[in-house]
């Protein structure tokens, strides 16, 4: 580890884009000693946001990793993005830290929804929360709004530890409430009864000689607060001002003395299918939080240390493809700066290079240590686009490129669609793929053109068709071809698929040339009949037939048996089938009726609908077709305060009225691409 001495903290800077985190890790870095003059987001010279989108942007697209020592601590810092679309990297950094640091922008109307979301991805998992009410040197703001809106979206148990001089133009310092004496100003003398009251309610000792009027020590009010803290019965509150260094010192204070180490909340991991504490008899087990391309050394994964000790040049298995894999260098980060380190131990994050097949979320381990890790549950990409290479040189890297961006994000996919053909990019938003598409052109060089996506539309049939009769004949002078085949045809439930059943009695049709006319069946399903959409939930029954003992062949039967699925396909009254979505959208509650509103004039059947404190919760079944770009739409309802997930639910039946244009649209399009 270097200096085993430092007590580590590991914690996650967290909350909505634009609350000020990136500058509150350069005050953080600036006052530790890390740093000797403070960037600015604005000037694109910040530790934390060094990648060249981040500096197009003036905001935090990808998580960085701040490693700093401060006196006797070492505070490994995530300083994570606020945006929707990270999503994924909040829910990995949360699993390598034991405490989050939740920045509020004392100069929004609420507490904005990504901070709300990350407070309760926090919650979840136990973790201890410390609150810094950033920018409250910026007019029109008011801490005692701003902590009662705290209280009413967090909890009631956020607590002020430091307490400000004033709001706006009048703040310029921080009290410690704790250390409030009888000369202190009567403000901060309310403060600090009102904490100790909340301190000593959290340990029933404590309470009991409170209420008996006994003298309660400092040390031991100090010793109450840190386990409240770490229990997550209380949450630290500091008030500062990141831009002017206006409680930084304070800040950095609250987390060495309140944050737990890695020794104090050690992580869990998975023993032979049962939860096992890891420690240091573990052997070593890593969790990669983040993992990307570097334009100069190849892929960086940064890792957190649960157990054991890693060195240069070990050799590691991952625990997710079961791959051993060679560690090359090993590095401790601040940015994008690696240090050489020789070994880093458990608690302690570190980064290594040139490791390709890894990517967020998975768990290293030496070979003798058989554990795995709890799986993280990533979001699933919600928008999709085609995409096509614009020149022939494009064509040849594009596959390369789209899965070096994939390894950077798992909520990034490339994929290419067996049914329509198309090249398909998906994300969590239209931002997202414009980033991602933006870094593809940048970094690999490749240009593409973009068109919505196909919807991967099925055919099916809705009523029974018997004796299906067809005779493929064909006589040229030399070997002819013969088959017959009598088929019935029956829908099946959804998602069924298909079912081959053969009735042949008394040998009329051989057994090799009934695996013939199950292929062509299954080549013509393919193909699809209706609109060219692959025909699924059927069942085909052969009936009959007859072979002739000269001209009969395989290809005589598989030519039969499409034909003889075309023609009883078409009498089964064919239908389109639509894959329909379930979404799960979180907004203001002054929302819920337009959204409502808006999902049912795109089909949409409301399922549940409720409320999550100041959020309405609403689940409804969409089909895809009407909610591929609805992030914009959701945007403009709610003004940006409204976010969705998005996942496969069914397939169903088009509505008959817009069949037509769906099934004109497809043939017009497969006769301009000289389709069938």
């Amino acid at each position: 580890m270097g200096n085993n001495s430092l007590k580590i903290h590991n914690v996650a800077l967290i909350g909505h884009e634009h609350t000020g985190k990136t500058t509150l890790a350069e005050a953080f870095l600036h006052y530790a000693g890390k740093i000797q003059k403070m960037g600015c987001v604005k000037e694109g010279n910040t530790v934390s946001d060094f990648d060249p989108d981040e500096k197009e942007h003036g905001k935090s697209r990808f998580l960085s990793t701040l490693s700093v020592d401060y006196r006797d601590n070492r505070v490994n810092l995530l300083d994570v993005p606020g945006t929707a679309d990270s999503i994924w990297e909040v829910l990995a950094a949360l699993r390598a830290v034991e405490c989050t640091l939740v920045c509020v922008d004392a100069t929004a109307e609420s507490i904005l929804v990504n901070t709300r979301r990350y407070w309760k991805e926090a919650e979840k998992l136990g973790l201890p929360r410390v609150v810094s009410l950033n920018r409250l040197d910026a007019s029109k703001s008011d801490y005692m709004d701003k902590l009662a809106q705290m209280k009413q979206n967090f909890s009631k148990a956020c607590v002020p530890l430091f307490l400000p001089d004033g709001s706006a133009d009048s703040f310029t310092k921080v009290y410690n409430v704790l250390e409030a004496g009888s000369d202190s100003p009567e403000f901060l003398k309310k403060a600090r009864t009102e904490l100790v009251e909340e301190i000593v309610e959290t340990d029933e000792e404590l309470f009991e000689r409170y209420m008996e009027g006994k003298e309660i020590s400092h040390e031991e009010l100090q010793a109450a607060l840190v386990k409240a803290v770490r229990d997550g019965a209380l949450f630290p509150v500091v008030f500062t001002s990141a831009e002017k260094g206006i409680g930084i010192k304070e800040l950095i204070q609250a987390v060495a003395s309140f944050t737990p180490s890695p020794a104090d909340m050690p992580k869990k991991g998975i023993k032979d299918g049962a939860e096992t504490t890891l420690d240091g008899g573990n052997g070593f087990v890593g969790f990669v939080y983040k993992t990307v391309a570097d334009e100069y050394v190849t892929r960086i994964s940064h890792i957190r240390v649960l157990s054991g000790k890693l060195s240069p040049n070990s050799s590691l298995v991952n625990r997710r493809t079961g791959e051993t894999i060679k560690v090359g260098g090993l590095y401790r980060a601040c940015g994008k700066e690696l240090e050489d380190i020789v070994s880093v131990e458990a608690g302690d994050m570190a980064a290594i290079t040139k490791v390709e097949n890894v990517r967020t979320g998975d768990c290293l381990t030496d070979a003798e240590t058989d554990i795995t890790l709890e799986e993280i549950k990533f979001p699933i990409p919600m928008v999709s686009l085609a995409v096509k290479p614009k020149t022939k040189s494009d064509e040849q890297k594009i596959s390369t490129a789209l899965k070096e961006l994939e390894g950077d994000d798992v909520t990034f996919r490339a994929y290419h669609n067996p049914q329509t053909g198309d090249l398909v990019i998906s994300g969590m938003s239209e931002n997202h793929l414009r980033l991602m598409l933006k870094r593809l052109k940048r970094k690999n060089r490749v240009e593409v053109d973009t068109a919505p996506p196909h919807i991967a539309y099925r055919e099916t049939i809705t009523k029974s068709v018997q004796n299906v009769e067809y005779t493929h004949k064909k006589q040229s002078g030399g070997a002819g071809q013969y088959g017959k085949v009598v088929i019935n045809l029956d829908p099946l439930p959804r998602a069924e698929g298909y079912e081959f059943v053969d009735k042949i009695v008394g040998g009329v049709i051989d057994q090799v040339f009934r695996a013939s006319v199950n292929k062509g069946v299954q080549a013509k399903m393919a193909e699809g009949i209706l609109a060219g959409y692959p025909a699924t939930d059927m069942r085909v029954t052969l009936v009959d037939g007859k072979t002739h003992p000269v001209d009969s062949k395989d290809i005589a039967f598989q030519i039969a048996g499409r034909a003889a699925l075309k023609k009883g396909f078409m009498e089964g009254n064919p239908t389109l089938l639509e894959p329909i979505a379930k979404i799960e959208i979180l907004a203001p509650q002054d929302n819920m009726g337009d959204i409502m509103g808006d999902l049912n004039s795109r089909r949409g059947r409301i399922l549940t609908s409720g409320s999550d404190g100041p959020m309405a919760v609403i689940t409804a079944l969409v089909p895809l077709a009407e909610i591929q770009m609805y992030q914009a739409d959701l945007k403009s309802i709610t003004g940006g305060e409204g976010s969705y997930t998005l996942e496969f639910d069914k397939y169903d039946i088009v509505p008959a009225n817009l069949q037509t244009p769906i099934i004109e649209a497809h043939r017009k399009e497969m006769e301009e691409e000289g389709g069938h």
